[in-house]
Order: structure tokens, then sequence, then C-alpha cells
């Protein structure tokens, strides 16, 4: 502001009149007014102080980030590649600092603009529009005070829209307002119940509500407390907002700086809680002072849907893991062979055995025979090809490498116990003797009987891993056989 400087220049009547106060105005210091700067500059200057929210509580964040083409349309330029030079201007002078940053992908450049408003170290400008002035003298007027003000009386003053001058050189009257029953000095004149519970509030929610909606008391706020005033009486609805106040964590938030909304948060501690019963007051009945049951019920079901959801995730984990495990591991003989879930070579010669020894004892069988079927003569090639073939359609159906192994392993014991009775058969057919031969006198021998197959021991192997060594007469035991046979079946279904 100008103190003891005339706004008159030398020889000239131009002159400043205050007409009225700017409701809305950017904040621009006025050394970078007097710093000599070009007007463009110290047009984007203005524009990126007008981005400023000067309520926000960390400094960190007030940042400005408007579009080149904003800045462009501002300053009047049709090339937004021309901002480039107001800007490293700025940033010559001290007043801002850029920072550039990517976005699309890395295909695009933007810029964050930091306002500053104090001086850089080391600047010797002007500072006050008193240091211009003097170091200007010859804009000094010569003008005495009293002249300033003489002319100033002479001002017209322009007539409002719509109304007639009362006369000739008379300046019309405004019209004057009613006054409003509503307002005592200017303020809204409000009951005393709801004043009672705004002086409530904590001084320092008070302070940040005026910093940001410049009142402590908006009028979101006022309504809420008229509609909680319907239901409680101004000293519960105090107590409500004090207990609230470090209870609900905004004591918390407001210390850390995390409150960002004030207004809302002193709303939020109006409101009544999540209860269905009216008569609740943050799990207290008013009527009493005893616990509120419907509460305690929430909190039971709460607590349940909370432990049902960790053992929910509980298990799901274990499952996960289990999963895990069995990935790794051998899926024949479970356990960790370092094969990474692939069959694991001990099982894979185990199974073959089993397959080969199969066609080793059809073989003998047939071999047996005085005279073998034609479709058996080679019985040691039908057993492999029919294990073989029974491989490739597991294969073809989606079976993993067990799955084949198993298959071709169960084809093969099928076929030699086929071979085998078919031995048992042709034996049978040696002893049959005619009815019709007549034995009257003589003992008649009996037909030579068949043999009794030799006994083996079962090649399967027990649940503990240790050989089975059962005697049987046709390779694997029935344990061995049918424990095989449903592992089988377990795998094919699995997949």
């Amino acid at each position: 502001m100008i103190d003891e400087y005339d706004a008159f220049a030398e020889g000239q009547d131009d002159e400043l009149i205050g007409e009225d106060w700017p409701t809305v105005a950017t904040p621009v210091p006025v050394w970078v007014l007097l710093s000599g700067i070009s007007a463009q500059a110290f047009k984007m200057y203005a524009f990126l102080a007008e981005h400023i929210n000067a309520n926000i509580r960390d400094p960190r964040r007030r940042i400005a980030c408007p579009k080149q083409k904003a800045i462009a349309a501002v300053l009047g330029l049709k090339d937004d590649r021309k901002v480039a030079r107001y800007r490293k201007e700025l940033e010559a002078l001290g007043a801002i600092r850029v920072d550039k940053y990517r976005y699309a992908g890395g295909m695009r450049q933007g810029y964050k603009y930091f306002v500053r408003y104090n001086p850089p170290v080391g600047y010797d400008g002007d500072m006050v529009l008193k240091q211009f002035y003097a170091a200007h003298p010859e804009f000094r007027s010569a003008a005495k005070w009293e002249g300033r003000t003489e002319a100033a009386k002479k001002t017209a003053v322009v007539p409002v829209q719509g109304s007639a001058p009362a006369g000739e050189g008379a300046a019309p009257k405004p019209p004057a307002k009613k006054p409003s029953r509503s307002r005592v000095g200017g303020e809204v004149a409000l009951p005393p119940e709801v004043l009672k519970v705004l002086a409530a509030f904590r001084p320092e929610l008070r302070a940040a509500m005026r910093e940001t909606a410049h009142t402590d008391a908006p009028k979101t706020l006022v309504t809420a407390v008229t509609k909680a005033l319907k239901d409680r009486t101004a000293e519960q609805l105090a107590d409500r907002v004090l207990r609230r106040w470090t209870t609900h964590g905004y004591e918390a938030k407001f210390e850390a700086g995390q409150l960002e909304r004030p207004v809302g948060a002193a709303v939020a501690m109006l409101r009544h809680g999540e209860c269905p019963d009216p008569r609740c007051e943050d799990g207290t009945v008013l009527e009493g002072g005893g616990p509120c049951v419907l509460c305690i019920e929430r909190g039971k079901n709460y607590k349940a849907d909370r432990a049902a959801a960790r053992q929910s995730v509980k298990a799901a984990a274990g499952a996960a893991a289990r999963r895990a495990a069995r990935s790794v591991v051998c899926p024949s003989c479970e356990q960790d062979q370092g094969t990474d879930g692939m069959v694991c070579p001990k099982c894979v010669t185990a199974l073959e055995r089993d397959v080969a020894e199969a066609a080793e004892k059809a073989a003998r069988d047939i071999a047996a025979m005085a005279t073998a079927p034609k479709e058996w003569n080679d019985a040691r090639a039908r057993v492999l090809a029919e294990a073989a073939a029974a491989r490739e359609e597991a294969r073809q159906a989606g079976a993993e490498q067990l799955g084949e192994l198993m298959a071709a392993q169960v084809a093969a014991l099928a076929a030699a116990r086929e071979a085998h009775r078919v031995r048992l058969a042709a034996l049978g057919g040696d002893e049959h003797v005619p009815a019709s031969t007549p034995a009257p006198t003589a003992t008649v021998e009996p037909a030579a009987r068949a043999p009794q197959l030799e006994p083996v021991k079962c090649p399967g192997v027990r649940w503990d891993g240790s050989p089975c060594g059962r005697l049987t007469a046709d390779g694997l035991c029935g344990v061995c056989r049918g424990a095989q046979i449903a592992q089988y079946q377990d795998v094919s279904a699995s997949h």
C-alpha cells in the first residue's frame, strides 16, 4: 500500500481509488511484481498461484499442475510451446521450481510447479512499494495529502443500476436494506442449543474448520446439529462429540496431519451410531445406563464373522500349501525325490518291471501247454502290445505319466491272467473221461489229474514300502492287485 507517497504523477490528474475489496483474489507477492520480469511471466505466475490451495496442511502437497495448453490460453499464445520461455524466466528469478514427470507409459511429459511466495536467498531487488519509489524519485508527486482527500470527495459516484438520480449533481442513495431478523451484527443468530453443541467441539477442530470453511459454524454442520437435537439434548450431543473425538480416532488423525476434511469429521461425530435402537448411545442405553443388548449381539456376530473369515483364509492357505507340497513330490510313492512332481525313476522302473514280469509269466504259461492257441503263439509280444495300447489310450484321454504307467501295468496283468486261464482250461479238458466207458470189473485208474501250480511270492509292495511276499499262483496277490486297481481308478478320476 502507498503510505506517504501520493497517487498522482507530476502534472497529471490520475488517481487510485479502492471501490471495494475483492471477493476472490490471488496472492501475488510484491517482490515478484517489482522484480522486472515480463508482463507475460508475471501473468503466468499469477495463474500458477491461483492453483495453490493454501488450506492444505502439508506444504509439500501445495503443487500446481495446470496443462501447458491452459497456461498458453491464459497468456494468449497460439503455440503452447512458447510457454517454456516464461517458465524459464520465472525459474531464473526463483519464483517457481519445476519438476518434470512422465506419464502415458513414458510417452508424454508433464510439469509440477512449486510456487514460491518468499524471495530466494540472495535476492536483492525491491521488496515493497516504498523501495520502488525511493529508487525512482521522478515518479513522486508534489501534491499534498489534503489535495488528494479533496479530490476523493469530488469523485463521482456511479449510480445503482436501475435507479434514477435524485437531482442534478446529486448522488443517488442506495436502496435501504430491510432489517433481517435472522442476522445480528452480520452473523446468523443461532438457537442457544445449537451454539452449545458447536462450542463443545475441540478448539483445534474449530480452528481447522475456520481454515478450510472460513467459519466454525458452516451450514452443513448447523443442519446436522439441528437434526441431531430432535433425538438428543444439547448436553448429550456435547458429550458425544467430546467422546468420539478420541474414541473414533479423529484426534490421532489430526495430530498426524491426516484430517483433511474437518467439517466432515464434525458431522460424522454428530450422527447416530450403527445400532438400530434409538436409545443406544455408543453401546449404552440412555435409560438406566445399562449395556445395549443389540450392540452386544452385533459384537458377537462381528467377532464370529471375523473368526470365520480368518479360518477360511487359514484353510485356503493350508490347502494351497498342501497343493504346493503335492506338486513337488512323486505322485506314486508321495516322496520328494527331486523330480518336481513327476514320477521318480524308482517308481517308473517298478511299474515297467511289473509289465515285463507279466509278459514273462504269460509266456511260461503258454509254453507249458501241449498245443497253444493260435492267438497265443507269442504270448510275450501279446502282453506287451496290450500294455502299450492301454498306455497310449490313457495318454490320449489326458492322463499324466503315472496314469499311463498304471494303465499299462493293469493291462499287462490282465493279459497274463487271461493266458493263465487259457492254460487251466486246456488242462481241464485233458482230464475229461467219457461217461460210456465201461469199468465193471477192473479198477479204472483215473486220468492224470491237473498238476498243481507252483506257488510264487507276490511281487507287490506293502503300505510301508516292504515287499509283500504273499504266496500266490498268478502274480500279484488279491490285496496288492486291488490296491493297484483302486489307485489307478483314483488317478484316472482325478484327470
